[in-house]
């Protein structure tokens, strides 16, 4: 998919045609529509371990990756 990203990217690049404002709609248009699926997989991941740890080891995962799991969706809705 990513791949895919930059090919569009870059036949965008090289349409004439539209403004910069155009070009930047559209990149951000088919950025949300690639990442949305990743986001509403780390969502998922995010509610299941936000949920009470019933072991030590998810206590442990919770510690170490949860801040990092919410971060990358911020990141992924901001890109």
């Amino acid at each position: 998919r990513v791949d895919v990203l930059k090919d569009e990217l870059q036949r965008l690049e090289s349409m004439t045609h539209l403004t910069k404002e155009e070009k930047e709609y559209l990149i951000k248009e088919k950025q949300d529509v690639l990442f949305k699926s990743f986001i509403t997989v780390l969502e998922a991941v995010s509610k299941i371990t936000s949920s009470p740890a019933e072991k030590p080891r998810e206590q442990t995962f919770q510690k170490d990756y949860s801040k990092q799991i919410d971060a990358a969706i911020e990141q992924l809705k901001q890109p």
